[in-house]
């Protein structure tokens, strides 16, 4: 049974590698729509992320305190204050309260906001998501195999996040879940990142962007994705007028500054029975990503 695992990823690292032809270019749009208002943003997070609550009734200076409430485990608690500063939705000034995500099972999950003992607001579980940690991807050639569970929301999406901090190259990611036959096509991808702003939808106008494979009953749908360099863009952030504030909100120009090295890959799909992926985590699964740079 071992070998047969390691002959099917290695098989499937080297269908991944070979999936999309060399391209010079694709426009990812990196002036992003701003995200919408809401309650908590973003709303899919990682354990020790910062996730910002907000309703009318915070004030300005206040502490509050903070449960989160995973299904079928017990609350956990937090203590944060509230900050007054311009709201990246509209550009409008409104009170945010930040709070870290304490280490919470996988899934969705109600938060509470109190004061003094008596509630304030809360948020539904159909509104928030715990994800997993994100997974480090680089800019060298490589293929990772790691046993994994994501997380589902409650509508059935499952939630995989990464951090490409290290990647600076045009660089083309691919991935596949083994043991995790999910189906799913192209309008069902999203890309987030950990503001909350839409970073991504596979258009089907610009096909040398992306590619998807038919997966089997053992793996899911192998997805193949063009990342464009980034060094250009990293040497522009590091420009004074680009200079962001504490929050990594607003820049010093008084423009957005927009995480693009914290992303969450949001799938919606089906398995064969035509059943979709139950809320919380899904069972383990192998992982496979394979990064392979654009070469100059």
């Amino acid at each position: 049974m071992q070998r047969r695992a390691s002959n099917t990823l290695a098989a499937l690292a080297g269908c991944l590698a070979a999936a999309l032809p060399s391209i010079g270019w694709a426009g990812c749009g990196c002036d992003k729509p701003a995200p919408p208002r809401a309650s908590i943003r973003p709303f899919v997070a990682a354990p020790a992320q910062t996730v910002t609550l907000f309703n009318a009734a915070l004030t300005d200076g206040a502490t509050y305190d903070v449960a989160f409430e995973p299904q079928g485990g017990p609350p956990q608690w937090t203590r944060a204050q509230v900050e007054r500063r311009k709201d990246i939705a509209d550009g409008e000034m409104r009170e945010h309260l930040p709070v870290a995500l304490p280490d919470l099972p996988l899934g969705p999950c109600r938060v509470s906001v109190w004061h003094d003992g008596a509630p304030v607001f809360d948020v539904a579980a159909e509104d928030f998501t715990v994800a997993a940690r994100p997974i480090a991807l680089h800019d060298v050639p490589e293929t990772t195999s790691s046993d994994y569970r994501a997380a589902v929301g409650a509508d059935g999406t499952v939630y995989i996040p990464v951090d490409v901090t290290s990647v600076s190259a045009a660089t083309r990611f691919s991935g596949t879940a083994l043991g995790l036959p999910l189906d799913y096509q192209a309008r069902n991808v999203a890309m987030y990142n950990d503001q909350g702003y839409l970073m991504q939808l596979l258009d089907p106008t610009s096909p040398r962007l992306f590619e998807l494979k038919d997966g089997d009953l053992d793996h899911s749908t192998m997805l193949s994705y063009w990342r464009h360099e980034f060094a250009t863009y990293k040497a522009e952030e590091a420009g004074e007028a680009h200079q962001h504030d504490a929050a990594g909100e607003w820049h010093a120009d008084g423009t957005r500054h927009v995480d693009h090295d914290h992303i969450v890959v949001a799938l919606r799909g089906t398995f064969a029975d035509g059943t979709t992926p139950h809320p919380g985590a899904t069972d383990p699964f192998k992982l496979v990503i394979t990064s392979e740079p654009e070469s100059h």
